[in-house]
């Protein structure tokens, strides 16, 4: 699978994704890119923009138009996927903007031939299976996708959140409906605003019951769109014995939810209760209201779901008794500095306001979780402007490949017989049992993390992931790539910290008469280095190189350890070596260490290839790395 961020890796927005395989190309979102953001080049791409369609299709997480307002440019022979309700409220959307925007006609007549998923349901799109599932999100029916081609798994998250209403069942969903995952393409529109989402829709509820107990005018200004604030507000006025006014436009987009057969709608957040909202009344271009809808505000209060346009400034300044106003939105709509700054906004919240927000998209804290439960090999930021603080952010708990628009990994199924499987060498805390007899000059030992980030085709582009990829910075020994044909490894090439390459064994020619015995080191008899151990040790050990492997490198070892039912002599154990065990190098452990089975001895051999430059670390009480 070939996985490509057209757009989307260091801005808010405007996202395109895909994915590929065997000349079949899935797209994810094509939306608008937003105002403060340096607008990219119009996109080119075969397959979507252009091309043959016969092999393509479009998923859209989605009706945000920042995820799905470009489809009016796609080709119509393009197939494209929505989930239902989110499509329906799109619809009603595009014709209410219809009159001031003509291109919202051709976004109706896209989504008329649109194809609908269903949220659990697993379809099919050439080789790829394509798991939707629902998520939390400030755009209601929003969507996550498991992606899966050839034995590799990928999370697409879209936007989403779990702070929100329809938050507590994710665990469970993904248990049920995603389990582990190869990749994660995970938004991060947060993780340069940590405050944003500093309560939940539950506890932003509770703020506004609290304000409702005021019976006066409450006028609160909110996107139409964000289903849950709407519903919310709606029941907060239904409990404080409010009525709750809307215009024709707001009350058509609840219908299409509260009317809905969705799996959410049928929680009676959702639903309507003893009254519905109330829609505001027109007469030519300007709301009206007569005087029995004086007196009944005046006794009761009310909550007005207002929109920044001159017809509700109107009506606003129109109302009589006392007025509170809120912002139930993004601040950044009111900072001159800003490119998205909203005059209209500003000038309707003159005189004060409250504000009473929270982000439909997720914290820091959360999206770990997700990391967690879904267990990724790696992550790939998109929906983010400053990916450097994401990569900071989870880079001491997940690798982290930091793509640049434009740019593609290429991993493929861990059954290929031709692959190069990458893999990070970092030091951690000495675990399971293992630990250190004694140490000379006070040197420490350390354990290996060894994260395997998963095969792709060919070394360059093994190479070109372990250059983009940010994993445990500061404790970060080197790499290794295996290189194998028919499953086998025929090369492996190790790398320093620095991504310089250090060594390369290649199979064949290493036993004594070879061509290749005691191949050269590029470390010298006596220098310190770290050694890199694998089972029983699983280590990091400082050691000092001795010198090229010999016939009795491994004597004093193998009588300290080697059960003796397997070899009647060490000579016995010497004829049983093999190319790879030839190719080591003799070195003194510097810590000399103790497993369940065995301990070091004064000398000890590593794999050349092995030897990573001497450097010293300081780890962390807490090992992530093991949760």
């Amino acid at each position: 699978m070939k996985i490509t961020i057209h757009r989307g890796t260091d801005q808010i927005g405007g996202c395109v994704t895909e994915y590929e395989h065997e000349g079949w190309k899935l797209f994810v979102d094509y939306g608008e890119q937003l105002p403060g953001f340096q607008k990219s080049k119009p996109l080119d791409i075969d397959g979507l923009t252009k091309g043959d369609m016969s092999k393509s299709a479009l998923l859209i997480t989605h009706y945000h138009g920042d995820h799905i307002g470009c489809i009016k440019e796609l080709p119509k022979e393009l197939p494209l996927y929505i989930g239902k309700l989110g499509r329906d409220i799109q619809l009603v959307l595009s014709e209410h903007l219809s009159f001031v925007d003509e291109n919202q006609n051709m976004i109706i007549e896209r989504l008329n031939t649109s194809r609908e998923f269903l949220p659990g349901q697993l379809f099919s799109i050439g080789p790829f299976n394509v798991m939707p599932v629902t998520i939390d999100h400030s755009a209601f029916d929003a969507y996550a996708f498991k992606i899966e081609a050839d034995g590799v798994s990928v999370f697409h998250t879209g936007d989403f959140r779990t702070h929100g209403f329809r938050s507590n069942k994710l665990s469970e969903m993904l248990e049920q409906y995603v389990g582990r995952v190869d990749y994660v393409v995970c938004e991060g529109t947060n993780v340069s605003r940590p405050d944003a989402t500093s309560c939940t829709e539950a506890e932003l509820q509770k703020s506004f019951e609290n304000a409702l107990t005021q019976k006066i005018g409450h006028i609160v200004y909110l996107s139409s769109t964000n289903i849950d604030r709407l519903f919310s507000l709606y029941h907060a006025a239904l409990r404080a014995g409010m009525p709750f006014f809307v215009d024709a436009y707001q009350k058509q987009v609840m219908d299409i939810v509260a009317k809905s057969d969705s799996l959410w709608s049928k929680s009676k957040l959702y639903r309507y209760g003893k009254y519905e909202p109330l829609p505001l009344f027109r007469k030519g271009n300007d709301f009206t209201f007569n005087d029995k809808f004086v007196e009944t505000i005046r006794d009761k209060g009310y909550v007005l779901i207002a929109r920044a346009n001159p017809r509700f400034d109107k009506l606003i300044n129109e109302l009589p008794g006392e007025k509170k106003k809120y912002l139930s939105m993004w601040k950044g709509y009111l900072d001159e500095r800003k490119e998205a700054y909203n005059a209209a906004l500003a000038k309707a919240l003159e005189g004060g306001y409250e504000y009473l927000h929270t982000s439909g998209h997720c914290d820091i804290s959360s999206m770990n979780n997700l990391f967690r439960l879904l267990h990724p090999k790696a992550i790939i930021p998109i929906h983010t402007d400053n990916p450097d603080k994401f990569a900071e952010l989870f880079c001491e708990e997940w690798p982290v490949i930091r793509l640049h628009d434009g740019e593609s990994i290429m991993p493929i199924s861990s059954s290929t017989a031709d692959s190069c499987g990458l893999e990070i060498f970092c030091t951690k805390e000495l675990k399971d049992g293992t630990t250190c007899e004694c140490r000379e000059d006070g040197e420490e030992s350390y354990g290996l993390d060894a994260k395997y980030i998963g095969p792709f085709k060919g070394l360059e582009a093994a190479k070109f992931v372990m250059e983009h990829t940010l994993y445990r910075q500061a404790n970060l020994v080197g790499y290794e790539i295996k290189d194998e044909e028919d499953l086998s490894p025929s090369k492996v090439h190790t790398f320093d910290a620095n991504k310089n390459l250090l060594a390369t064994f290649t199979h064949g020619g290493h036993q004594p008469g070879g061509a290749k015995y005691q191949e050269a080191c590029r470390f010298v008899h006596g220098e310190k280095v770290l050694a890199v151990f694998h089972a029983p040790y699983h280590a990091v050990v400082p050691v000092k190189v001795i010198g090229p492997m010999t016939p009795e490198s491994e004597r004093e070892s193998w009588e300290l350890n080697a059960p003796k039912v397997y070899y009647d002599s060490y000579e016995d154990y010497v004829k049983d070596w093999d190319d790879w065990h030839w190719d080591s190098v003799a070195v003194h452990p510097l810590a000399k260490l103790k497993s369940y089975l065995d301990r070091m001895a004064n000398t000890e051999v590593v794999p050349r290839i092995y030897l990573f430059p001497y450097q010293k670390y300081e780890i962390k009480d807490e090992d992530l790395t093991s949760i």
